[in-house]
């Protein structure tokens, strides 16, 4: 243990290194204990398999050391800690089970907690493999607040059901073929020790195991996890605490920004890069937006070109766009205004309409979507289906929708039904050119509607990240096309008439570099919502934006925007 941690250790205080040489007396301790209660030495042949459990976790330590950080300054006594408390641990187990559960078949329950404590390194190692950079807390926040559905088609999509069957099927032959080892080892072994008290051994066994289940817990892709249980718990009183300062929100200007009952729709995207897009890329071999690519030419319609995702995750993005919380200021989402509030006191009917699972209610946006007048779940298949909650909305009232569906997210096949299929390649690219192409004409759908029933006068789009055809959209690796993303504006010709400063500055910044954290303000711009819960730096539609291409943050704010490589072309 202490080997390990001074071939590992890196560059740390001479204070730091012996606080752990104290640190491992103690558990020398405990393995002494350990020998005391199970009447044999530690090394022992009869717990022989538990060695494979330290193994493991030493080995994860070494393999961090030399290929994951590639032996920078760090320190990894968790991982040595876990290893060496989690084989006493398991000793002591074994001999409780033994001693007092007689059935071998219970050890059983020894081998399958020992394979699962073991998983951890496994799914940090994988994710290295796949993205060249360890699991962050961002994607682990994602993962706790997916779903079933969404999840599976992840693993369909970037590990394959053949993958899948063979990794299970692997789990399945080590864990059976320990356990055989185990049985062997064991049938090999005298055992003419007495019994000890049996609580004070199950004290033991706690106590032993308490240690390395605590450090797991703050360690790697588990400590990453339960922070983000964490989080999201804390952020389930958003509702209870934003409705005090509901009433103390006081607009600007009182005025609406047209004179006729009139709708503004915000539709949220889905895993849409704009460097795959006809739209944007003139020499993309696929034609996937043609009705996006003729918005262009219409003088109704902004179509932004430098627009960045600020995070590659759609929960990081959806709570920095749609309230006051950005990468450019301090604010905790429990205490920042939303857009629907906003929208709400503004005088409109507010709706959050989505084709999203009931899953997905732990989510930040989940949460923001509960204070709109009125929630509508299509549940439906497809996109389309969210074009009948439109038909819900009365057109005499002024009316402010999001829209949220599943975009282009993995699998993108399950993303346009079959029928829909525009190009007939059977690879990646082309299934998510078929998924643009549902989506630009599901735009259009929702266009013409408002236009035709609901006089809409706003309609605002932007897609929550971007996409990596190889790899998705996780964070790990900065790769820019996951944060390149469309957006767009079409103002009618009555707001423009009424707002016609708010249009020319939308039009001026056409080409100007913008993050999607910043929706939240431009928004309130654009529905003369300034009021106390309003920064002017973050309205793109306002004359006092302040930020350039060397003041944008993406991926949180890890990266500056001005380093994207596309831009140094």
């Amino acid at each position: 243990m202490n080997l390990l941690f001074f071939l590992t250790v890196g560059d740390i205080s001479s204070s730091g290194k012996f606080l752990f040489v104290r640190k491992s007396i103690v558990c020398a301790i405990a393995i002494y204990i350990t020998q005391f209660v199970v009447q044999q030495p530690f090394f022992h042949k009869r717990w022989l398999l538990n060695f494979l459990f330290m193994g493991w976790w030493f080995l994860f330590a070494f393999i961090k050391f030399t290929v994951i950080d590639g032996g920078s300054a760090g320190i990894y006594e968790k991982e040595i800690f876990i290893g060496t408390y989690g084989v006493a641990a398991f000793i002591a187990l074994q001999y409780y089970f033994e001693k007092y559960i007689t059935k071998k078949r219970a050890l059983l329950v020894v081998d399958a907690l020992m394979l699962l404590l073991c998983i951890p390194p496994v799914i940090t190692y994988i994710h290295y493999i796949i993205y060249g950079y360890p699991i962050i807390y961002e994607e682990m926040l994602a993962v706790y607040n997916t779903n079933i559905r969404e999840a599976m088609e992840w693993a369909v999509s970037y590990v394959g059901w053949g993958n899948i069957l063979l990794l299970l099927m692997g789990v399945l032959g080590i864990y059976a073929f320990v356990h055989y080892l185990r049985l062997k080892v064991i049938r090999g072994c005298k055992d003419d020790n007495k019994q000890r008290n049996k609580y004070i051994v199950l004290a033991v066994v706690i106590a032993l195991f308490y240690y390395p289940l605590f450090t797991l817990s703050k360690t790697d892709c588990v400590g990453h996890f339960v922070l983000a249980a964490k989080y999201s718990n804390d952020i389930k009183h958003y509702s209870k605490d934003i409705a005090d300062k509901y009433d103390a929100i006081q607009f600007v200007n009182d005025a609406q920004i047209c004179d006729t009952p009139h709708t503004i729709i915000m539709v949220v995207g889905e895993s849409a890069c704009r460097d795959l897009m006809k739209a944007y890329n003139a020499n993309y071999r696929y034609d996937n937006t043609p009705w996006l690519s003729q918005r262009k030419d219409d003088s109704n319609f902004i179509v932004f070109t430098n627009a960045y995702a600020c995070q590659s995750l759609t929960q990081q993005v959806l709570e920095n766009a749609l309230t006051e919380k950005s990468y450019y200021n301090d604010k905790s989402l429990l205490e920042s205004m939303n857009i629907i509030d906003i929208a709400k006191k503004k005088g409109y009917k507010t709706y959050w309409i989505t084709d999203l699972e009931g899953e997905d209610s732990a989510s930040t946006f989940s949460l923001i979507a509960e204070r709109a007048d009125n929630v509508i779940h299509t549940d439906g298949e497809y996109d389309e289906s969210m074009l009948d909650g439109l038909k819900q909305i009365d057109p005499t009232e002024n009316n402010f929708i999001v829209l949220h569906g599943r975009g282009t997210h993995s699998a993108y096949t399950e993303r346009y039904p079959k029928e829909k299929a525009v190009f007939a390649e059977e690879d990646r690219a082309a299934e998510y050119s078929n998924a643009l192409c549902y989506v630009d004409d599901f735009l259009k759908n929702v266009y013409n509607y408002g236009i035709e029933h609901l006089n809409m006068q706003v309609m605002l789009y932007y897609s929550d990240h971007g996409e990596n055809l190889q790899t998705g959209h996780g964070p790990s690796d900065h790769s820019f096309d996951k944060v390149r993303i469309p957006m767009f504006v079409y103002l009618g010709k009555e707001y423009q008439n009424k707002n016609q400063d708010k249009f020319q500055k939308l039009l001026s910044r056409k080409d100007d570099f913008y993050t999607n954290d910043m929706i939240y303000n431009t928004l309130c711009g654009i529905l003369n919502a300034e009021s106390n819960y309003y920064d002017a730096g973050e309205d793109f539609s306002g004359k006092d934006y302040k930020y350039r291409l060397d003041d944008l943050w993406t991926f949180g704010k890890e990266v500056k925007v001005a380093r994207d490589p596309f831009l140094n072309k």
